[in-house]
């Protein structure tokens, strides 16, 4: 995907490109939460989350509220759209999800047969504030779906189970129909399944996919004063450091793997930021919400740069086996529900509240 240049969108006049290098024209705006905000030349997400939130990491939350209007590159803004900046706490829906319904497996082995009139999901933890069992609700990604599921149409049995092993989700948990659904994947970009690792071309040939439980945008972080790649092209030659077990077709996408690159797998995404800063990495590529927190927490803020205008959106969906005789029946009562939702403004309530709450304890 080629992404528009800081001078092609000068040129153009109609995009602020969202560099948080630009001299942001906000100020010529009251920025309020709770309003709308018309973007002007000059702005970004990341600036106007600054002014409002005093956190430029907090852009994301913008961003869920206004996928439709900005489009699937959260760095590339137009100049004169509406964004409805949402307040970060205060009064916020309670949940209506029946937590019930979730329960904790402690081992992939030894489970029950299949039921056949019940829906069965199964999620992993420890991803806050996605899935995570210890969390209210079972995370955001849980609560979404969960209050899908109890307000589809039939009103189906369903029920959600946390197994530890994210491994053995996918296969056999998903593959051999012993789960209908599994939380949360990925969609890699299966138009080009061929430049895909074995992982991402098994989701693309077996899988079927909910409608978007969530977008995360994801980027590329360097030194402070380097130099800003314009393009992902500028990046083959450099090291990047992506954390072990996270997935890597968004950076295939763009052709970042060997040779073009040298690609690090760190154990931890502490370990990536830790390197970049001390030289030994010359990139980290990692989702924003992610990020932000870690380079907090590690003292990071004034030494790493965060490359807003090759943000890229990823989507996570509930998947199922395109196998599973059920799996079109159960898509369609799951999807229909989670349109109903975004057109409520259920789904956001419930972004809001997780997203809110995620960033109060990581800047406690």
């Amino acid at each position: 995907m080629k992404i528009t240049t800081p001078q092609t969108a000068t040129a153009c006049a109609m995009i602020a490109l969202g560099f948080t290098t630009f001299a942001t024209s906000a100020q010529a705006q009251e920025i309020s939460c709770g309003a709308t905000y018309t973007i002007q030349s000059g702005d970004s997400l990341s600036q106007i989350a600054a002014d409002v939130y005093g956190s430029a990491g907090d852009f994301q939350i913008i961003y869920s509220a206004n996928s439709a209007a900005i489009g699937s590159n959260p760095g590339i803004i137009r100049v004169g759209t509406e964004l409805q900046i949402p307040c970060l706490g205060g009064d916020v829906a309670e949940s209506t999800a029946d937590a019930s319904a979730i329960t904790a497996v402690e081992t992939t082995d030894s489970l029950p047969a299949p039921e056949i009139d019940v829906i069965r999901v199964v999620a992993g933890g420890n991803w806050a504030p996605f899935l995570n069992e210890d969390q209210e609700q079972g995370g955001m990604i849980t609560e979404i779906v969960n209050v899908a599921l109890a307000n589809a149409a039939g009103t189906p049995d369903y029920r959600i189970d946390f197994i530890n092993d994210w491994g053995a989700h996918l296969t056999p948990l998903v593959s051999d129909h012993r789960y209908d659904f599994s939380l949360a994947w990925f969609r890699p970009n299966c138009e080009i399944v061929d430049r895909l690792s074995d992982d991402s071309k098994f989701r693309c040939n077996n899988l079927m996919w909910s409608e978007t439980l969530f977008e995360q945008v994801f980027g590329y972080y360097t030194r402070t004063g380097e130099a800003t790649p314009a393009d992902y092209s500028d990046m083959f030659g450099k090291t990047i450091c992506r954390p072990a077990g996270y997935s890597t077709f968004m950076i295939e996408e763009h052709d970042l793997v060997e040779p073009n690159v040298t690609l690090v797998r760190a154990e931890k995404p502490q370990e990536c930021f830790v390197g970049l800063a001390e030289g030994r990495y010359d990139v980290v590529a990692l989702a924003t919400d992610t990020a932000e927190g870690i380079i907090s927490s590690e003292g990071l803020t004034e030494s790493i740069t965060y490359n807003e205008g090759l943000s890229q959106v990823l989507t996570l969906h509930a998947v199922t086996s395109n196998t599973n005789p059920n799996a079109e029946a159960n898509l369609t009562a799951l999807d229909d529900s989670l349109r109903q939702m975004k057109s409520t403004g259920e789904w956001f309530n419930i972004v809001r509240r997780h997203l809110s709450e995620f960033r109060a304890a990581n800047q406690s």
